[in-house]
This record gives C-alpha cells, structure tokens and sequence, in this order.
C-alpha cells in the first residue's frame, strides 16, 4: 500500500475520534510514565550508592566484617602482617546524629539547630592511602592550622558541608550515647563525589571520643597477585573468631538494592499494571473504532486492498496512541523522576536512601525500552479487533448494522475459568527470587478474564432488566433495556479498559486502606507506654548507663519505666542485617507484649527463648519450636529456641526479641539504647519530659516523644511511602473517568442515525436523551460493579500473597466501603451526565441530516 494513502487514512481516523485516541493515548502514557519514573529514580539512588562505594572502598577487593557489625581490633596486625596481604586499613564506619556547633558570633540556639544524619568513617590515614586515597583530606594545615590526627578534627565533604551550611574551621556536634562531641571542621574532602555527604576523621581519633575503643567496622584488604582471600579465612593460626565475614566491596551495594528492592520492585509491577491496563484501553478504542469503520475498510478490500495492507492501516491506526502515549509517558517519566527526587529524594518516599542528592541519571537504552513497550502495548490491544475484521467476509461488513455481530464474541464460560483456575494455581507457587512473580501473574490472568466475562455480565444485566421493565414501562425505559440485552458487546469493548481501571483502582485501595489499619492497630499494641526514648550507641558499652537509667526510673511522675537495647547480626552476606531487640518479658506470657501471630513454644531447660519476626520465618527459615543459634561472639556456645513469631512492620528485613536479662547474661551489657515510661496518675507529661532531657548533657543526643506523636510520626512516615502508590490509584481513577466520558461521547455520535430514525417515528428528543441515559446507567452501574468486584479478588491476592512475598509481614483485610461507593457513584453520574449532554447534542441534529446515509 501507498505510504501517502496509508497516512491520509490514519489522519482521517484520527480526525473523526479525537477523543478516543486521547483517552488510549493517555492510558499508555500514564503507564509507561509511573513505571519509567520509578525505574529512573531507583538508578539514581543506586548510582549515588555506587558513587559512595568507589570513593570509600577505593581499591579494596575484599574486606573483613563481623556479623555483628563489630570486629576485635586485635585481629588486626595479624590480618596485616599475613603473606598473601599486600594492604591492610582498617575502618570503622557509623551513622550519627550531626549539628552545627553554636559559634560565639552565632545567637541561635544550639537546641534550635536541626541535627542530620551522617555517615562518619574513621580510617589510618597511612594505611587508606594505599585503599582508599580519595577519603584522604586535601591539606588545610595553612587555613586552619589542623591536621587529621588531632582530638577534635573532623573532615567534611562538599555536599555535609552544604547540609549543615558550615565551612572549615567552623564546629560540629556529634551525638555519641548520651554525650555530645564537638569537632572542628580541619578540611574538606575535594576527592569525594560532590552528593555524597560523609565526615572523615582518625580512626584513633574516633575510637576514643565516639566510643568504639577496642572495636572495628572491618578491615580492607588488597591481596598479593596470585594470593586468595579464602586462604587468610582458611589459616587457622590467625585464630579468627567465627563470626567473621569475608565480602567483596560489591556485596554492600546488593545488601542496599536488596533494602529497597521488594518496595521499587512492586511499585514497578504495579505500574506496568498501570500500562497492562492501558492495552484494556486502546483495545475498546480500537475495537469500537474498527467496528464503526468496517464498512470503509470492507470497500477497501473490494477494491484490491489485500489483507497485508489492511493489516498495515489497522495496526498503524492501532500504534498512533503507542506511539503518542510512550513518547508522552517517556517524557513525562524522566520530569517526574525529576520531581521525586527533588521533592521526596532518592527514596521513593520510603526512607531507604536518606541522605544523599542523588541527580537524575538516565541512558537511551532504558528510555527506547520503556518505548518499545509503550508502542508493543498498543499494538497488542489492536490485535485481536484487526484479527476479527480481517476475518470477516467484505460483503457481509459492508450491510449496515453489523457492529454488534463483529464485537459480540460468544466466549462463554470456558476461557474465564481457565484463566481464573490457573491464577488459581499460580498462587500455590513460591516467590520467585524473593520476588512474588507468580501472583502477579495471577493478577494479569484474573484481569483477562473479568474482561472477558464482562459482556456475559451486562448481558444478563440487560435481561434482567427487560425482565422487570416488562410490565408498566415507559417507552424511553423500554428502549434503553432492549438496547442494553440486544447489543452486550458493543458495550463491553467500550468499556472493557474501564473495568480494568476500576479493577486496579479498587484494589490498590483496598491493600493501603489494609495495610495501614493493620499498622494503626499494631502501633497501639507494641506502643502501651506514655513516653519513648532513643539515644545513639554506636557500639555495645555506650548509650544509657545504668545510673541514668536509675536516674530515670526514679523521676517524680514516672509509674514504671523499661529499658531496651537494640543490636544487628548478619545473618546472610548477601541480606541486610537483622534487628536484635532486648527487652523485659516474661517467658510463660510473651503475648501480653508482642504482637504474637501463632502459638507459643516453651524453651527447653537450658535454651533461651528468642521470638522472631515474620520476616526472619520467610527469609531465613526459622519456625517456632526449632533450636538456632545466633552468630554473636557472646552467644558462642549457647543454645536459642524460637518460641513464637510476632508482627513487626518497623523493621521488614527481620527482628529478634529476646529478654533483657537473658541479653545481660550473654553479654555483660548494662547500656540501653531505648526506654519507655508510664506516667503516674497526676503527673505533667511536660514537665516531666523536661526532667528527662536534662539527664542527658545534650538535648539533640537525645529522641524523645509521646506515644501519640510517635503513631503520628509513623503514620506519616507510612503515607509518605505509599504515595506513589496512591498516585497510581489516582490516576488509574482518572483514566477510568476519560474512558468511562469518552465512550459515550462516541457511542452517541455513532447513534445519530438511530436517533434521527427515532425522532422520525415520533419519540420525543427528551424521551431519547432520557432512554441514552438510563441505557448509560444499566451498562456502567454493572461493569463498574463487576470492577470492584474483580478488584477486591486482586486486593485479596495483593494482601496475602504479594505483601507476604514482597515485604514478609502479613496483615487483615479492610475494606474501604465509603471509598469504593463514593467512586462508583461518582463514575456512574459522570456517564449519566455525559449520556445525557451528548443524546442533547446529537439529538438536535436535523432528523433529515441524520438518517441521509441510509437514503
């Protein structure tokens, strides 16, 4: 066929239905831009993580850790000092609270300043110039007179300078237990990449004023060409605890991705949900399209058009919203990552890479894929409309009225039931790589076959309503039932996307609304306390004393108080780290403290009892009964039993709770990191928040907050989360409103012959407006019914197969009637305003004018 000629015609087609090939165009754009927006940001957050691992890690190719996050420093020389090392720098690498110290030109409060997070690394600045040269500090000695082996120099690089707004020479606070420590700033760190915010400063240094004497984050090391690093693990004369980790640099990066990875990953899914929709979409557009048409295209082919070239302009007309929609959702992607990272950060809203100004990374290959995909979309919701008109005789689409014989497929019942049976089936599966691979599958299935069952549903909708508007109906109610029972599927595949929008819509709601009901109710059970407290502690030994505690404890307003340290342990190199939670308990009633899931196992004479997360029961296997041990070097040689499984969604990589004296008896340690308190019957919660504070030397050392604002906090943290995903429900909402106005915009205007004949035989113009109407309300009031319906199936599968799989908590299903009713009545009153605009506007079109093609 004549490119010309084909272009002419899809120029035409695109003309005579603007509004249907924006709606489909839409829904492709929104798709491909949600999905490529979270894809874009999730590779700038791991592009700045990689950015931060060459400039600490330099040229290490191994390091040593402890799982426990703690190494012996006395390992050290041995490590040094071994054959097959050629370099050895030891590390210790922490996170602290940091704030502008109050300069003597500087009014501001020190309490007012706002402290920042911030990665702070204490190297042998002889030894890292070897590994790591580039958290060596450019020479400031002529600017500040400082040098990094002082006591109090503390190196800054460009971007912790930004956030704190100081410059070398200035001073800083770090928060360290219950202390705070004051540093100057010596210099700044020109080597690191500029949206890295890291402190550097003498390991010794750090060590003896941040309380990690004795204590290392890790080793790294550079082999001898031809040594491996298995041998140094392998040689037993160096007496090597057994805890010890041996790491490629590269695996911190996996235990970051694998951080966030079950949230991007998800969100992605759901996007492309977004964009699998979106084919829903372009396939009621084009099959209403193509049906309207098929008197054209059948002349076509009487003329000599063979079906290669039919197939060209069906599919070309097909690819207009694909091309449109991924271009669009390309662009509208990349400003959008954009905007998420300068608004929400590297994060996704989630919390998982704080800290940094990741910068918008993008290459062509991603953006061409998602624009492959995009185009491939909409062609695959062209595919089976074409493949129906091409296999339709020319002469019989040529007859006037065969709209409905083209569009109404008699599946029957067989396909939706495989479809529903194999989702079915798919549910019995395991995550795939961590990833719940196979029940998304099932929601794809599940998604098909609502649709193809849709044209049944208004069908026996339409017969029922025949059925009661038998006796006694007015003419205009009469006509809308029949229309309604006569042509099911035209109106299925003009609503066919619209039903796979409210399906995703009503799901989405119905798994936050979930979600955060169960974190609501569970904040109230592991939250019974008036007041939380939290300090930094950076290494066992440091945090709240035993004397402070006492000191707290003792407070005139305070009922009872409870001390807690919290710890982390490696389970899995490749996994991020476990939280160890020691805390007051009592063995024979756990429950009364723990959100306990299941039954309680009694420990055995000799073993401790331990109560796991969910998580740690999906990730690594534990079960209630089972004898473990836990690799700490204090727990060397004793037994633990898990007693029971608890919710937790505060930590989703897994928890340990054991008590806090079977803690004490392990380790010796006294120190706590966290306390509660319940206030007495007449005591001021200000006032005594007061005294709490001024047991600590500093107010920022320390977090305290009530137990309403920290349900607040949590709360907000869990709508700042989610609000992509709330986004995707808005916009999964907005594309159903565009399809559910657009397709009877269109249906009217393919009517108007139908009117102009009523309009001859005497109906009124305000009985056709009425009829349009009420026909517009028996088709979508069903097929947004059957919407809902097919999304709490999804919501079901998104609850208990997905959030387990993805996030390994579990939680109850919550239905959000008020949100669901209120949607449908608000999309079923749009098609009634709609119907009955456009029956007004087509029926004051001259009766002459309107019936002329069947002269």
């Amino acid at each position: 066929m004549n490119l010309t000629l084909a272009c002419w015609l899809w120029r035409a087609q695109v003309r005579a239905q603007p509004g249907r090939i924006a709606v489909a165009s839409i829904a492709i754009a929104v798709g491909v831009a949600l999905a490529l927006a979270i894809q874009l940001v999730n590779r700038s957050a791991l592009a700045e993580f990689d950015s931060a691992l060459s400039s600490i890690n330099g040229q290490a190719q191994f390091r040593l850790e402890g799982r426990s996050g703690y190494l012996d420093e006395t390992i050290w020389p041995q490590i040094a000092t071994h054959p097959a090392v050629a370099s050895a720098s030891p590390v210790i690498e922490t996170s602290q609270r940091v704030w502008p110290a109050l300069r003597a030109d500087n009014e501001v409060d020190e309490a007012a300043q706002q402290p920042a997070r911030m990665r702070i690394i204490g190297i042998d600045p002889m030894r890292a110039a070897r590994v790591s040269p580039d958290l060596i500090a450019s020479d400031t000695s002529g600017e500040t007179g400082e040098t990094l082996f002082d006591a109090d120099s503390i190196f800054l690089s460009k971007r912790a300078l930004e956030v704190l707004g100081l410059q070398p020479g200035d001073s800083v606070n770090v928060a360290s237990g219950i202390e705070t420590v004051r540093f100057r700033i010596a210099g700044r760190l020109d080597r690191v990449a500029h949206d890295i915010p890291v402190a550097v400063m003498d390991i010794g240094t750090l060590q003896w004023r941040l309380g990690w004497l004795g204590r290392l984050s890790r080793i790294d090391l550079r082999l001898n060409p031809g040594e491996t690093a298995q041998s140094i693990l392998m040689d037993t004369s160096l007496g090597l605890p057994p805890g010890i980790i041996l790491s490629r640099p590269e695996d911190s990066r996996q235990r970051m991705s694998n951080l966030s990875r079950a949230y991007r990953v998800n969100l992605s899914l759901l996007a492309l949900v977004a964009l699998f929709t979106g084919a829903f979409i372009v396939h009621s557009t084009m099959s209403l399209a193509i049906a309207r048409e098929q008197s054209a295209f059948a002349l076509m082919s009487i003329l000599g058009a063979d079906r290669v070239s039919l197939g060209i302009v069906l599919f070309g007309l097909g690819s207009i919203p694909g091309i449109v929609g991924a271009a669009s959702g390309c662009v509208a992607g990349a400003f959008g990552a954009w905007l998420i990272l300068g608004m929400m950060g590297a994060d996704l809203g989630a919390g998982f890479f704080a800290g940094g100004a990741a910068r918008l990374s993008i290459d062509t290959a991603t953006l061409g894929g998602f624009m492959v995909a995009g185009v491939a979309t909409a062609l695959a919701g062209t595919f089976a409309p074409a493949r129906r008109i091409l296999g339709q005789p020319s002469a019989r689409a040529l007859k006037s009225g065969s709209v409905e014989d083209l569009l109404s497929v008699r599946r029957g019942w067989v396909w939706p039931i495989v479809l529903f049976a194999s989702g079915i089936a798919l549910l019995a599966f395991p995550a795939i790589d961590d990833l719940p691979l196979p029940s998304y599958a099932t929601i794809g299935l599940w998604l098909v076959a609502g649709i193809l069952l849709l044209s049944n549903v208004i069908r026996f909708t339409g017969q029922l309503s025949c059925l009661a508007g038998r006796r006694g109906a007015s003419a205009d109610i009469w006509l809308a039932t029949h229309r309604v029972a006569a042509s099911p599927g035209s109106h299925s595949a003009a609503l066919g996307g619209v039903v796979a929008a409210v399906a995703f819509a009503a799901a989405m709601a119905i798994m936050v609304t979930s979600f955060r009901t169960s974190v609501d109710q569970w904040l109230e059970a592991v939250l019974p306390a008036d007041l939380y407290g939290r300090v930094e502690s950076p290494t066992p030994g440091s945090g709240i004393d035993p004397e402070t505690q006492q000191r707290i404890a003792s407070l005139p307003g305070v009922a009872r108080a409870e001390f807690l340290v919290s710890a982390k342990v490696l389970l899995d190199g490749q996994r991020p780290a476990v939280s160890i939670l020691a805390r007051d308990i009592d063995r024979d009633r756990p429950q009364e403290r723990l959100p306990l899931t299941g039954d309680v196992s009694r420990a055995p004479e000799g073993a401790i009892p331990i109560w796991i997360s969910e998580a740690v029961v999906d990730l690594y296997g534990w079960r209630p009964g089972q004898a473990v041990r836990l690799p700490l070097d204090a727990a060397a040689g004793h037994g633990f039993h898990v007693s029971g499984v608890w919710r937790d969604y505060a930590r989703q990589h897994g928890s340990i709770v054991i008590g806090r004296a079977d803690w004490r008896a392990l380790t010796g340690e006294m120190h706590a990191t966290d306390f509660s308190v319940w206030l007495g019957a007449h005591a001021e919660p200000d006032s005594l928040i007061g005294s709490i504070r001024g047991l600590f030397a500093s107010a920022s050392a320390l977090e305290l907050r009530s137990a309403s604002d920290l349900r607040a906090i949590s709360l907000r943290i869990f709508d700042r989360s989610f609000a992509a995903t709330w986004a995707l429900e808005a916009v999964a909402i907005l594309v159903a409103l565009f399809g559910v106005a657009a397709s009877w915009a269109a249906e009217s205007i393919a009517r108007r012959k139908e009117f102009g004949m009523l309009i001859c035989l005497g109906v009124e113009r305000r009985e056709i407006k009425k009829q349009f109407t009420i026909e517009a309300l028996l088709v979508v009031g069903p097929a947004v019914a059957w919407g809902i319906a097919l999304g709490i199936a999804l919501a079901g599968v998104l609850v208990w197969r997905v959030n387990p799989q993805s996030f390994h908590w579990t939680m109850d299903l919550y239905m959000p009637i008020a949100w669901l009713a209120s949607g449908g009545i608000a999309m079923m009153g749009l098609a009634a305003i709609v119907a009955w605009g456009c029956a007004a506007s087509a029926a004051e079109e001259e009766m002459l004018h309107a019936v002329r093609e069947d002269w």
